[in-house]
């Protein structure tokens, strides 16, 4: 793992774009458990597709009241939204789903504490998505709070490690010192880690501001 790249993002960080990021996060945060499951049916939808892939899929099943008894009509959304993988993506889907209504709290964090073991309990229970998805989907569902990094490949080619495995073994534990070095980080220059990680993405597509795309 090479932490030079990430050093000096960290160091030429612009510290005056952190108020308007916090504050347009923090107003589209979720502020009930519906909106905390969109969040991972987002997370659902973005496993081995495009960036339109990712919206068609959650547009196509965001309103999920209307297939949360109706595991056919899951699929055809799907399948109709043209997000690909829509076999597996229902199946993964719909056991999530079961999971996360029966007990919504084991899914987002309730203490400032242990963000890490959360993330990695959540990670052992559901199928689908793994460590990187799950961390997305809590980055998106506390912007401001979690201490999770979702290791993209643009965060693993900033640490040097494009072709990281990281399920078990080595692997793993090089992506928590990935990890752990990001939130150090973070931490030292006052900024939330999705926020952070969201100035970066930014500054990768040429964005000079928060959004700038709109």
């Amino acid at each position: 793992m090479n932490t030079e790249n990430a050093v000096n993002f960290f160091k030429d960080m612009d510290i005056s774009k952190i108020e308007g990021y916090v504050d347009y996060w923090n107003s589209i945060a979720p502020s009930d458990e519906s909106e905390i499951f969109k969040r991972y049916l987002f997370a659902y939808c973005s496993v081995h597709t495009t960036f339109q892939g990712n919206i068609k899929g959650y547009q196509a099943i965001k309103e999920f009241n209307s297939w949360l008894d109706d595991k056919d009509l899951l699929r055809s959304k799907l399948a109709n939204s043209g997000c690909g993988l829509h076999n597996n993506r229902t199946e993964y889907i719909w056991d999530f789903k079961s999971k996360f209504w029966s007990n919504p709290k084991d899914f987002y964090f309730t203490s400032k504490k242990a963000h890490v073991s959360k993330r990695d309990k959540i990670v052992s229970t559901v199928k689908g998505i793994g460590l990187a998805k799950v961390s997305f989907a809590l980055e998106m569902i506390h912007p401001n709070e979690a201490r999770v990094l979702c290791g993209d490949v643009h965060q693993l080619r900033l640490y040097g490690l494009e072709d990281l495995k990281y399920k078990t073994g080595a692997g793993l534990e090089t992506y928590k010192k990935m990890e752990r070095h990001w939130i150090i980080a973070c931490a030292k220059k006052g900024v939330p880690s999705y926020i952070a990680r969201c100035i970066y993405w930014d500054e990768l597509q040429g964005y000079k501001r928060y959004r700038d795309w709109e």
